[in-house]
């Protein structure tokens, strides 16, 4: 009988290559020699395509981190790093990390897979930002115009954060972020001091990092493009030539598998545009959007994270022409499904995430494309 523990380092690194992330983590639990191959593996992640999870607040285990796997439409628990990241919100993902604020508005890069966490820089490094301190030099409360005490500062300060790339040792990962009520546009670095504001003169809804730059979108259609000049983020515009914007409509970027921007408008509440979500994708010699009935084998997920575009050829447990999404809104609410949710955009359908036990809202759910790196 042949002893499966004993295959070579190079046997194994090639079955590692086309694992899913959760088949990884399996493969390193069985013996002690596979879980050396997976070590030795680590900083070389799985080479397969990985469908994402949804990460689950879950109010009565504080030491796991609660996600569902579309693959296996099962709900797994996996260890906290430490210190426990419970109750933090979530504003953004990407690569495999979170951005994370916790209860006194600290923020964190999170890899919830490795325990990885990098800090990123105070909020009151911002200009408008400024705190109140009690005797021991504890922040009591920050001050953006109004006083606010930390949990509500931390429900309504935080909009969405996108991060450039992969953090690491060096300094090659910016994050740019939309906060405040007025949705100004902020950057700064991972493991960064101070944060540095580029924009407070449009209410910005909604970023993407494509083809090496920032792409933000505002709540009246305009599409800037950020390109480093020397030291400045210099924006290049492009103008919007549909109807559906301002407070009543939810605006996603998405790069689709092509490389062309796609932006999708969601209807917010009981505003809904009769067909749900509208795609559309942008003409760039024209400078024009187009409406776009069909994404094919192109599946999309939106919310709080870095919205992506995946094939859905590649990874058949999705759906075909289907956004997956989830709202971006900071509740307090405790229960409820969250709108997470499926539309069929030839069908015109929509239909809920049913094998989704019942959760709370706090934090709100986010997805994660899970990351060894």
């Amino acid at each position: 009988m042949a002893d499966w523990s004993k295959l070579s380092i190079d046997i194994s690194s090639l079955i590692h290559g086309e694992l899913s992330v959760l088949d990884y983590i399996r493969v390193g639990a069985v013996c002690k020699q596979w879980n050396f191959a997976c070590k030795l593996k680590y900083h070389c992640p799985t080479k397969k395509p990985q469908s994402p999870w949804l990460v689950l607040p879950d109010e009565c285990d504080t030491t796991t981190i609660k996600f569902f796997s579309i693959l296996e439409k099962k709900t797994y628990k996996i260890p906290c790093p430490e210190p426990m990241i419970h109750r933090r919100a979530y504003i953004g993902s990407g690569h495999g990390w979170l951005v994370t604020v916790n209860d006194t508005c600290s923020m964190h890069l999170l890899n919830p897979l490795t325990g990885a966490q990098i800090p990123l820089p105070p909020v009151t490094t911002l200009p408008f930002v400024s705190a109140h301190h009690n005797s021991h030099g504890q922040i009591i409360e920050f001050v953006v115009e109004v006083p606010y005490g930390a949990n509500r500062m931390r429900c309504i300060f935080f909009q969405k954060a996108v991060l450039s790339a992969v953090p690491d040792v060096g300094d090659n990962c910016l994050i740019m972020m939309i906060c405040n009520n007025w949705k100004h546009l902020v950057i700064g670095r991972a493991g960064g001091e101070a944060w540095k504001c580029i924009s407070i003169y449009h209410h910005y809804t909604n970023i993407i990092h494509r083809k090496g730059k920032f792409h933000t979108i505002s709540d009246t259609g305009i599409v800037k493009v950020w390109e480093h000049d020397g030291l400045f983020l210099r924006p290049k515009i492009i103008k919007s030539n549909i109807r559906y914007f301002l407070n009543q409509f939810m605006h996603y970027l998405v790069e689709s598998l092509d490389g062309n921007l796609l932006l999708i408008v969601r209807a917010q509440e009981e505003i809904k545009p009769s067909d749900g979500f509208l795609v559309f994708s942008l003409d760039e010699q024209e400078q024009k959007w187009k409406k776009v009935n069909n994404l094919h084998e192109q599946t999309l997920f939106l919310g709080y994270n870095h919205s992506v575009c995946l094939s859905a050829a590649n990874l058949p447990e999705l759906q075909h022409s289907c956004i997956y999404s989830t709202n971006n809104k900071l509740l307090y609410f405790q229960h409820g499904s969250h709108d997470m949710e499926i539309f069929y955009l030839k069908e015109k359908k929509t239909r809920r995430i049913y094998h989704l036990e019942r959760h709370l809202n706090w934090p709100p759910p986010i997805w994660l494309t899970p990351s060894l790196s």
